[in-house]
């Protein structure tokens, strides 16, 4: 997708362009536009050029400075890595009580239908 050909906006050629005759207000805009393009691409020119004598300069500046001091509650933690057999102990005791809370309820429901034999509260 990166070679991906794109289509012209306008069917014209460049040859069909050069023979269109250009209005002078048309030329005097593009000469002017021309102009403001040449005169950014210089200013950036030169701020890449002068880039790392600036970094320098900052480094050197800032040198014997040092980080703020962030407050405790903003540092956030590192997530700790849980090792995979603290992992599987944790599964197995949630399984268990799963196993527990399940036969607690086993139980109640057989104690509730037993004691439902002598005293009929359903049918």
């Amino acid at each position: 997708a990166m070679n991906k050909r794109v289509t012209a906006r306008r069917p014209k050629s460049a040859q069909d362009l050069a023979k269109t005759p250009v209005r002078p207000a048309k030329l005097k805009q593009l000469k002017s536009r021309s102009r403001e393009l040449e005169e950014e691409i210089y200013t950036l020119e030169c701020t890449i050029a002068a880039a790392p004598e600036a970094m320098r300069r900052h480094r050197l500046a800032t040198k014997d400075v040092l980080p703020a001091i962030r407050p405790l509650r903003s540092a956030k933690r590192t997530p700790t890595r849980v090792p995979l057999h603290l992992q599987k102990a944790a599964r197995r005791r949630q399984f268990a009580l799963l196993l527990e809370l399940g036969l607690v309820v086993a139980t109640f429901a057989a104690v509730v239908g037993w004691m439902n034999q002598w005293f009929h509260w359903w049918n």
